[in-house]
């Protein structure tokens, strides 16, 4: 027998093998699993909207929320599974209750504070329905907002590549207000004011509109110092957040005419940077570490589990005190 006969009487038996092992598993044993409600949204005093975004798990033998099937965005973990615009949401104070109306634009359910108001230290409750399904979380705001004491704000030029970019260096640091638990997460992000440039080809002429736009920090944290801390041992001390860096915004370049770069007449104009600490509840903390433990496991570990507070669902249903600090930039 020769060699390639021998390897292809070897791929006949593997198949029949596999073949085997599937028929062998009949369908009335696989898992029976349903769609779940997810839902997620973040509450605060300070803010003007109340968003809550609703989706479902596919039951593909029962999908669990882990970290790669979360998605970041303005600085916050949601799940962007399939949208549910049919769902009823309230949102509760115990004593008032409001419906939250479709947003088909965000795929998601929103309401104004001036309807609702998010006050310092109540509870709150949120109420999905769809269909027969009901999930339901609660949480509450904390007490106070933690104001930041002092920045450090550098810009530095980094090589990268060859190439040599101007990148802004940023920390603060914070006075725990001690006998109390608390929990942190710090953000920050510059205002600038950007064009954005088409290409108009009834006229053959580039047009050229300006926009404003929030462009976040990336964080870089060691041991206890990263972007999501808490007081536990360190209760009453001064608190300090990782580095946070980005780059300097420079004008882009959006294709080419004629065999030229097409870039923007005005270059990008900075309003200044917004350094935001959020006072947070157990909730978020506990649902944003999860997600960046999730994110670090070894590729070759089983998922780690999302952390979740939604009964009959899964997602998340936080709230925070948020304080503010804005530097006013050079250039206005």
């Amino acid at each position: 027998m020769t060699r390639y006969s021998l390897l292809l009487m070897l791929l006949v038996l593997g198949n029949m093998a596999c073949d085997t092992l599937v028929n062998t598993i009949p369908e009335s044993e696989l898992p029976k699993t349903t769609s779940q409600l997810t839902l997620f949204s973040f509450i605060s005093p300070q803010d003007t909207l109340i968003r809550v975004k609703v989706s479902q798990t596919r039951p593909l033998f029962g999908e669990v929320l882990t970290g790669s099937n979360l998605m970041i965005i303005n600085g916050d973990t949601i799940y962007t599974g399939d949208a549910l615009p049919k769902a009823s949401v309230q949102i509760s104070d115990g004593k008032t209750s409001a419906a939250l109306t479709y947003v088909p634009q965000e795929e998601l359910f929103a309401i104004s504070t001036k309807q609702f108001p998010i006050l310092a230290g109540k509870t709150y409750t949120l109420t999905v329905a769809e269909g027969n399904r009901r999930a339901e979380a609660s949480c509450t705001i904390p007490e106070n907002a933690v104001t930041i004491q002092k920045y450090t704000l550098d810009t530095l030029v980094v090589s990268n590549f060859g190439l040599r970019d101007s990148t802004l260096s940023l920390s603060f640091t914070w006075q725990d207000p001690g006998q109390q638990t608390n929990y942190y997460r710090v953000k920050a992000y510059e205002l600038v004011e950007f064009s954005i440039v088409g290409f108009d080809d009834k006229n053959q002429s580039i047009t050229e509109s300006r926009q404003v736009g929030k462009f976040y920090f990336s964080w870089t944290g060691i041991a206890n110092r990263t972007v999501l801390q808490s007081d536990g041992q360190l209760d009453g001390t001064v608190f300090l957040s990782p580095q946070g860096r980005k780059k300097l915004e420079v004008a882009q370049t959006f294709g080419f005419l004629n065999g030229s770069p097409i870039t923007p007449k005005k270059p990008p104009v900075s309003f200044g940077i917004s350094l935001l600490l959020l006072n947070t509840d157990a909730p978020y903390y506990l649902f944003h570490k999860s997600v960046q433990d999730a994110r670090q496991d070894n590729p070759f570990s089983e998922p780690s589990l999302v952390y979740s507070n939604v009964t009959n669902g899964l997602g998340v249903f936080a709230g925070f005190n948020q304080s503010t600090l804005w530097i006013p930039s050079r250039e206005k």
